[in-house]
Order: structure tokens, then C-alpha cells, then sequence
């Protein structure tokens, strides 16, 4: 079962903020609005072969790794071979946050892995307390989407 442990205030938020600093989806926030974003994460840990997430499921959090690695695989066997593999930095279920629509892959812990995780629960409740920083995701997403269809 993975350790979840409580977002706690001040200095331990520093890393979850510099994380989510390198995430796209939230690079157009400023720092009190990542912050806000940052205030939502809880650190969790998996075993070595958990599945953090299931291809097909519901997305209701989205990750961050901070430490070990994952591997990213199209289909449901935990034991398969990975199609990629993830690391500290490294980050996925971005659309959970928006649409909680099923996921496209299974990620499995490849050794123990720590990541910071953010249900879109809370994460849904924020957008509809501070609107400026679902304007500022939404013209980061045309942005990014304009970006894909001037290299077709």
C-alpha cells in the first residue's frame, strides 16, 4: 500500500514547488499562484512493481516523481515491459487534473519511488477560488496546442 504522508507548511513545500515549476501545464503561474498548487501536494511513496496508476481508470491525481523510477506501460500487466521509463522531474496524469477521463497508460514503480501527488478533487475546488489560474492553464494549453499544429 503506498505511504501518503500530509502537505505540510513552509520550508517542505519548497521542493513540490520547484517541481511544479517545471511542469508545462503550470508555467505560465506566478509563484503565490504555484504556491497555491503546491499547497495541494502530498508526498507518496510505492514499493518496488506498485502500480501507481492503471491504464483505463479514472485519472483522479496527477504525479510528480521525486525520487526512483517508473516504468510507463500501454496495457494493464504490471509485469510487462515498460514503453518508457520516468524519473526524478519527470511527471504524468496532467489531463487527470482537468477531466479525470481514463488513463492511457499504466505506470509502475520500477524499484521504490517517492512522488508529490495532486487530486483533482482539490485541485478542481482551487480553480473555482482563484479563476485567474485556470484563465492562465487554459492560454497555457492554446499556447502548447498552437505550438503542436504549426509543426503538422
Amino acid at each position: 500500500m503506498p505511504t501518503r504522508r500530509a502537505p505540510a507548511a513552509g520550508a517542505s513545500r519548497r521542493p513540490a514547488l520547484r517541481l511544479l515549476k517545471g511542469v508545462p501545464l503550470f508555467e505560465a503561474l506566478t509563484r503565490p499562484q504555484l504556491g497555491r498548487v503546491a499547497e495541494l501536494a502530498q508526498e507518496v511513496t510505492y514499493g518496488p512493481g506498485r502500480m501507481v496508476v492503471k491504464a483505463q481508470t479514472p485519472g483522479v491525481a496527477f504525479y510528480v516523481i521525486t525520487e526512483g523510477r517508473a516504468k510507463v506501460i500501454h496495457g494493464k500487466i504490471a509485469s510487462a515491459r515498460g514503453d518508457a521509463v520516468l524519473g526524478p522531474g519527470d511527471f504524468f496524469g496532467e489531463l487527470a487534473l482537468l477531466d479525470g477521463g481514463p488513463r492511457s497508460a499504466s505506470v509502475v514503480a520500477d524499484g521504490p519511488i517517492t512522488t508529490i501527488r495532486i487530486e483533482r478533487a482539490p485541485f478542481r475546488t482551487l480553480l473555482r477560488e482563484e479563476p485567474e489560474i485556470a484563465v492562465k492553464l487554459l492560454e497555457g494549453m492554446a499556447r502548447r496546442m498552437r505550438g503542436m499544429s504549426a509543426t503538422l
